[in-house]
């Protein structure tokens, strides 16, 4: 059988789903990674994720395969982390909700590390994540989908909907705006 991920959403979109659960065992990691980098952590970054799924669920059918399942799948996933924001905006209170929890789930102790390590690990992560948020949605989903997903500069344009010109000139920038940024809370 091919595992390709192309054949794999054609035997879904045929009626077989344990080839959907296989699709969705090898991208649920790799969508809410994107997802957060694009809405930043939060509660509704599981429901979008989700959303993401009913989506390829809704739209197998239809895939036609002028891009890799990938490129199709992560584009669905920024389109939907778009209309997550506009609704974000219409509602400023849910933001706040979001911060609160997260705060109470930063609480929870790590026993996989020693408290030295733990700190320095905490410690570090604060500072690149603090450092990503300071960065426009754009250039931490441009980091996501080359670093963080290993797409090509040629898949994500696809994805974006822009030039290879424009990723390879958003991507320097972001990592230019991000080493700025480290540089700064490093200082501190």
């Amino acid at each position: 059988m091919n595992d390709s991920d192309e054949a794999l959403l054609r035997l879904y979109a045929d009626g077989d789903d344990r080839a959907f659960a296989r699709l969705l065992e090898r991208y649920r990691a790799p969508v809410a990674h994107l997802v957060a980098s694009s809405l930043g952590s939060g509660l509704w970054t599981e429901d979008v994720v989700q959303d993401v799924f009913v989506q390829v669920h809704r739209s197998a059918r239809t895939f036609e395969g002028r891009s890799s399942f990938k490129t199709w799948l992560y584009g669905i996933a920024l389109n939907l982390c778009s209309d997550q924001r506009r609704r974000q905006r219409a509602r400023p209170a849910d933001r706040a909700l979001d911060a609160a929890d997260d705060d109470r789930l930063d609480t929870l102790p790590d026993l996989s590390l020693d408290p030295l390590q733990t700190l320095e690990r905490d410690e570090l992560r604060a500072l690149v994540v603090a450092a990503l948020e300071r960065l426009g949605p754009g250039h931490r989903i441009v980091l996501q989908l080359r670093d963080g997903e290993d797409l090509s500069y040629e898949e994500i344009a696809h994805v974006l909907g822009v030039p290879v010109g424009t990723v390879r000139s958003r991507l320097h920038n972001a990592r230019a705006a991000l080493a700025r940024e480290l540089a700064v809370r490093m200082k501190r």
